[in-house]
């Protein structure tokens, strides 16, 4: 896992890393906090990205880490588009399609409490 912030993203291409996340044999990885999704979420108030996937010329897709939600950036050919919240990742996987980017989709596994996120609502 590769983590940035959207300084990284944006302008260094450089990453969220911590020497000493190095110096145990378990995965470590960046602090969290859950988004509450009291309203939609900007790229601005994102501390930390996890990417999905890059390609040259700083085009890629980031998941939000941290706050923790369902919020995706993606950047292609400098056009940036965010996808937020309930059905957002099911947009997602349509647009990685349509763009035939290289990027496996695997099933993932919700908590029951989070499953408002991904059932279909109502208009």
């Amino acid at each position: 896992m590769r983590f940035k912030s959207t300084y990284n993203i944006f302008t260094d291409f450089g990453e969220v890393f911590e020497p000493s996340w190095m110096d145990s044999n378990t995965l470590q990885l960046p602090p969290k906090k859950d988004w509450d999704y009291s309203r939609e979420l900007t790229i601005e108030e994102v501390d930390i990205w996890e990417v999905i996937w890059e390609a040259s010329g700083g085009q890629g897709l980031y998941a939000s880490w941290s706050p923790y939600a369902e919020f995706y950036l993606l950047n292609i050919n400098g056009q940036i588009n965010t996808l937020y919240g309930p059905n957002s990742q099911k947009e997602l996987i349509k647009t990685i399609k349509e763009l035939n980017l290289p990027i496996s989709i695997n099933k993932i596994w919700v908590e029951p409490e989070d499953m408002w996120l991904y059932s279909e609502q109502e208009s």
